[in-house]
């Protein structure tokens, strides 16, 4: 019995369309979306109070959020300084936009000192908090210090908050956000030895305790101030500063934790950032739909607002890696008998010019295609063919990629038709397509219909948001094509 033993090989096309599951169906009919130029867009949220309304976080079905409107209905809170006294709030989710039944989040964390930003464990069990120093009565300096508190939930009760055990009373510590898997915090502080007012810093957790907080460093942290961090499910680290890079106030930033060397501080697009405060940013795995906090609209002060991506920031992300060689174990078991078995041994001829001398032979074929393949008996003294064992075809398909379909040169004003229908990555479920034209137009689907109406050089991008399999985490990949659009061909 002869065969081939598969010791490594890309996935073939025919198992890439039978086998690979997808929440994008490249063999459905074909749809095509109408453009669109806004690549975010934002909404104001109608639970948003004439208090300040700020800081949200989605979890399950409910948005919490820290707020100034009154916590019994009755009584609006002030301090010293005649501003208000801030609380946490709840709400149920009835749609991306619609919340009902806003409600005080537990009385044993919602006192008459502020209570604001705050960050839940994954399993929605464990509160990081930032509230005032309260139990200081004495000294008005510490009492004015914002602390990080924590809490845990008993059965369905929060228990009295503790003051973390990273939070230094000396300085104040606020805003923290939790990684996904639990082990790391980041938060603000504005401890010496930092590279300007408020830093970000962080804490792991070793030994069952949190170590001692860490700088973030000069690639996160400016000489101004950063503040409300938010930790996305693929390592995304937003944040807000004051720096004069942004577009006024407090803008919100984006950094990738997974490749510190190479990243940078990138400020994200309008409408998000404005010219006014933009901060305390949370959103879905995908980072496609989210919520954020801005005083744009000056009348009412601090509101939540939805957002919404038509075509996600891909500025990070990368083409995925796929191996370029298609590795084989090629073996005859029935091995050719003589009574003069030192004259002749067997030979393996790949079809793509190499060839190896052994009954069983490993062999990597640098790209797709058709390969003869023949397993010949040979003779030693003249390296003619004594006899052909085997013939046959082997057929490798190409490695599951990113492919854009269209043709490179266009004439301007015809419509075209873009696809992206063989796409796949091994290993990745795809779950969004998202398309860059180089006009300011945008899409979304397997399928595209667009038309250039100037001539010149564009770019189009291919944007792939997909879910390991394996870790089940969202990532995104790119791919871009150069085209020329020209007056006539």
């Amino acid at each position: 019995m002869r065969g081939i033993n598969f010791v490594y090989c890309l996935t073939l096309i025919m198992f890439m369309h039978n086998g690979f599951a997808q929440d994008i169906d490249t063999n459905a009919k074909k749809v095509f979306l109408p453009e669109d130029s806004c690549v975010i867009k934002v909404k104001r949220l109608l639970i948003n109070s004439k208090q300040s309304d700020f800081s949200p976080i989605l979890f399950k079905n409910n948005l919490f959020f820290a707020s100034g409107r009154p916590s019994d209905l009755v009584v609006t809170y002030t301090n010293e300084l005649e501003t208000e006294i801030t609380d946490l709030f709840s709400a149920e989710k009835r749609d991306s936009v619609s919340f009902i039944r806003v409600k005080p989040f537990s009385k044993n964390i919602n006192t008459k000192f502020n209570e604001s930003s705050f960050t839940l464990n994954s399993y929605g069990d464990t509160l990081y908090y930032t509230g005032n120093a309260k139990r200081v009565k004495k000294n008005k300096d510490l009492k004015n210090r914002l602390q990080i508190y924590r809490s845990i939930k008993i059965k369905e009760t929060w228990c009295l908050p503790t003051e973390a055990s990273f939070s230094d009373p000396a300085y104040s510590n606020f805003h923290p956000t939790f990684s996904k898997d639990n082990s790391m915090i980041i938060f603000c502080s504005d401890m010496p030895g930092g590279f300007g007012g408020i830093d970000l810093y962080y804490t792991k957790v070793e030994n069952n305790d949190w170590i001692r907080p860490v700088n973030m460093g000069a690639l996160i942290n400016s000489a101004d101030n950063e503040l409300f961090p938010y930790l996305s499910a693929t390592n995304q680290l937003y944040f807000s500063s004051n720096r004069l890079s942004g577009l006024g106030g407090l803008d919100i930033y984006s950094f990738n934790l997974l490749d510190l060397p190479n990243s940078k501080a990138i400020a994200l697009r309008a409408p998000i950032n404005s010219a006014f405060d933009d901060f305390g940013i949370c959103l879905d795995s995908a980072e496609t739909t989210g919520y954020f906090t801005s005083n744009r609209q000056t009348s009412t002060g601090d509101d939540i607002y939805f957002l919404s991506s038509v075509y996600p920031d891909f500025s990070m992300a990368s083409l995925p890696t796929v191996k370029n060689k298609f590795c084989y174990t090629f073996f005859e078991e029935n091995k050719y008998q003589s009574s003069d078995t030192v004259l002749m041994t067997y030979e393996w001829d790949f079809g793509d010019g190499q060839k190896i001398q052994e009954a069983s032979a490993k062999h990597c074929f640098n790209k797709a295609g058709e390969y003869k393949i023949q397993l010949n008996i040979i003779e030693k003294s003249s390296g003619e063919i004594f006899f052909n064992e085997v013939t046959y075809t082997l057929s490798i398909e190409p490695a599951p990629c990113l492919f854009i379909n269209c043709p490179d040169t266009i004439v301007v004003g015809n419509e075209i038709m873009i696809d992206a229908e063989k796409c796949a990555i091994k290993g990745y479920r795809l779950t969004g397509l998202y398309w860059s034209f180089g006009d300011g137009r945008f899409n979304t689907g397997s399928f595209v219909k667009h038309t250039f109406n100037k001539t010149g050089n564009y770019t189009i991008q291919l944007g792939v948001t997909a879910k390991d399999e394996k870790t089940k985490k969202i990532e995104k990949f790119k791919i871009e094509k150069n085209i020329i659009i020209k007056q006539r061909i």
